[in-house]
């Protein structure tokens, strides 16, 4: 049992006012003198006693009475279910946090369970009233929010939900969840609750947050529970990769398409279809297993179009959205590449030329245009020049002016290798130390017989991705008898990526982002003094990998995935602004300015919230190149396994009490019941007024 009003309890002590009185007015005994006893009337002491009995009663009556009617102010509910009793006071605030993954898109019984869960929603703000507020979570990878706050206008957040579709992106309901949780505690409202409609796809409670808002136990909570049917039958598009990227006009080109079957009762072949034109369109077939990835191969030719589009679809199945993929190839543009040495033996680069000029020749391996540039002349020569990569072997003598230089060219997007090899460390410490380096570095040097290898590799980095389908050993046999480490261990280096750590803790391979740019160093020399990489077979696929990866974040590759940020370079004819518009697959237009006195410009798009291909436009006039002037983009994988969680296990993962809604009954009359519960107060008014009858019946003169 719990009171809408406890702050009258303090009226409970009123139930000691009666026996207060009684006991002031009881009459003690005295002792009279008369003068004859015949003038007194006889009582019998039978009857004396039932009087004082009747008094006592009077007296607890009364009491209880008072005791009652400060209840009754009180207003005692039992509660009906798991939910929060509502508090005191005029004004709830509600969230409503709806799950608009990809999977929310499967249909169950004809209907869309994002359908069902917009449906319950708008029902919640229909029970809204007066001075409440409301905000909408649609909960995703990204995550957004109808308002930055609770709005007291609930028509706006009506709109949001109305407009609002599933999303290409995977899921993430927890972060949703806390977001929600965040904006409701922040109302000044007494009454706060939250709604939660999710399928309960696994995937999307694989991270929750170890720990929630302070505060977060007293909410409300309500669960809709939109799955009914796990592990429903769905192949979904996990990877598009075309090469080569280079490919010209009547050249071959290879499209794979990689598919991942979830679930049971799947069928027995995986149909594949690829069409690059209106009348070209070739079909494959490929056996499938559920939880094995299938890989279907397409030869076909590069048109003579200026950008080469593409779309593969496969059979329909329970979810949709997860069966078409997009690419479109780039215009070919050639990675523009300086190579600059500050000190150090002549044949430091000449490992890394001779492995260019065999990349150069591979066709998976995006064109190169590689210069050397004198190592003082460098940061004027990237400032000028359109340079997406510097490599610097030995970068010993420099100075405050060379650094600054760069860093101005790396924060607009520009990348910086550095391979450390003998230089001079007093001026890395002095020139680089916090703007590149997070801490002063010192030389370390084994015996060759004792030499450290590689212990760990970010899988997770693009450029060492595709490392983690090989043997273990190709790394393992990498020996490095000299180099580098930072005077701080690795562990309490935060702002840097380890890429490669070694044996005895020191890294040989890190990686920062600096502005726009990136920052990558080698904490060992590029050649053979220190280590034996370069004469390792791996060491082509390590460049190669390099280009395969600055080639992607550079724009050059075949789709992005939703949610990205494509980048966009625009090479102006002059310093005028100018700006490029931005066409979505659905034709909707965002304009994007360029400007400034830099001819050569990156520009980051993200409004990639749109399966399709999208087309950029600009005035030719103005500008004199834009890569890519198309680009696809395709949904975020890792959606397509539709099992689900149990309603009873994600109610365990949240701090606040939830009440289920049951399906098939109405929103409002589950609300009423769970907001109130069951009211007592007809009860003890009853009590109330039995209680007064019986008093006045016992109560007469005395």
């Amino acid at each position: 049992m719990a009171f809408l009003y406890p702050i009258f309890l303090f009226g409970l002590l009123a139930a000691g006012l009666p026996v207060l009185i009684h006991l002031l007015t009881r009459k003690n005994k005295k002792t009279i003198i008369f003068s004859d006893l015949t003038l007194l009337q006889k009582i019998d002491a039978e009857e004396s006693a039932r009087y004082k009995f009747e008094n006592l009663i009077l007296m607890l009556l009364r009491a209880l009475l008072c005791l009652l009617l400060a209840l009754l102010f009180c207003q005692p509910v039992m509660k009906a279910g798991e939910g929060a009793i509502r508090r005191p006071g005029k004004g709830t605030v509600a969230a409503i946090v709806l799950d608009n993954s990809r999977s929310m898109d499967a249909s169950e019984g004809g209907v869309k369970r994002y359908q069902r869960a917009r449906e319950k929603a708008l029902e919640i703000l229909d029970q809204l009233r007066g001075e409440d507020e409301a905000i909408a979570v649609f909960a995703s990878s990204k995550t957004r929010s109808s308002h930055a706050s609770p709005t007291p206008y609930r028509e706006e957040v009506r709109d949001a939900i109305d407009r609002s579709e599933v999303s290409p992106f995977s899921s993430s309901f927890a972060t949703g969840v806390q977001l929600a949780l965040e904006a409701v505690l922040k109302s000044n409202l007494p009454n706060k609750e939250i709604y939660l409609f999710t399928d309960g796809q696994k995937v999307a409670f694989e991270s929750v947050p170890t720990a929630w808002p302070t505060g977060s136990d007293e909410i409300a909570g309500y669960f809709g529970y939109l799955g009914n049917q796990s592990n429903l039958p769905n192949v979904e598009i996990s990877d598009l990769d075309v090469s080569p990227l280079s490919a010209k006009p009547g050249e071959g080109i290879r499209v794979t398409v990689e598919a991942i079957p979830h679930g049971n009762d799947l069928p027995n072949k995986l149909q594949v279809s690829l069409e690059t034109g209106p009348n070209n369109r070739i079909s494959n077939e490929a056996p499938i297993a559920s939880g094995n990835p299938t890989t279907v191969e397409f030869n076909t030719t590069r048109s003579d179009e200026a950008v080469e589009t593409g779309k593969v679809e496969i059979q329909a199945d329970v979810l949709d959205s997860d069966n078409t993929a997009y690419y479109a190839l780039p215009q070919s543009r050639p990675i523009q590449l300086v190579m600059s040495q500050g000190g150090g033996s002549e044949r430091t680069l000449l490992f890394l030329q001779n492995a260019l000029t065999i990349l150069a020749k591979q066709p998976f391996i995006p064109k190169i245009k590689a210069e050397v540039v004198e190592f003082w002349d460098l940061p004027k020569y990237v400032a000028g020049e359109s340079v997406d990569v510097a490599i610097v072997a030995n970068p010993g003598n420099m100075d405050d002016r060379w650094v600054r230089g760069l860093s101005t060219w790396m924060r607009e997007g520009g990348q910086l290798f550095l391979a450390l090899g003998p230089i001079a460390r007093n001026q890395i410490n002095q020139y680089m130390v916090p703007q590149w380096f997070p801490d002063k570095i010192q030389a370390w040097e084994v015996d060759i017989k004792d030499s450290a290898t590689p212990i760990s590799l970010d899988y997770n980095h693009p450029w060492l991705d595709r490392f983690e389908d090989q043997e273990e050993s190709n790394w393992q046999r990498v020996q490095f008898w000299r180099g580098w480490e930072f005077e701080t261990p690795l562990s309490g280096l935060t702002s840097i990526n380890p890429m490669i750590t070694l044996s005895n803790g020191a890294p040989a391979l890190w990686e920062r982002e600096i502005g726009l740019g990136k920052l990558s160093v080698l904490m060992t020399s590029l050649d053979d003094e220190w280590n034996d990489l370069p004469r390792q077979g791996m060491y082509l696929a390590f460049w190669g990998e390099f280009l395969r990866a600055l080639a992607e974040r550079k724009g050059l590759q075949p789709a992005f995935s939703a949610g990205s940020q494509v980048p966009i370079e625009a090479i102006r004819k002059d310093d005028r602004p100018t700006e490029i518009t931005i066409i979505d697959p659905e034709g909707h237009e965002f304009p994007l300015s360029v400007a400034g006195q830099k001819l050569n410009q990156s520009i980051f798009f993200s409004r990639t919230d749109r399966v399709g291909i999208y087309q950029v436009e600009y005035e030719k006039d103005r500008i004199s190149q834009i890569t890519p002037t198309a680009f696809a983009v395709n949904i975020e994988p890792g959606e397509g396994d539709l099992a689900l969680l149990s309603g009873d296990e994600i109610r365990e993962m949240f701090p606040f009490p939830i009440q289920t809604f049951k399906e098939g009954e109405s929103i409002a009359g589950q609300l009423v019941h769970a907001r109130f519960g069951y009211t007592l107060w007809p009860i003890v008014l009853a009590i109330v007024v039995a209680f007064m009858f019986i008093e006045a019946r016992l109560a007469r003169p005395v």
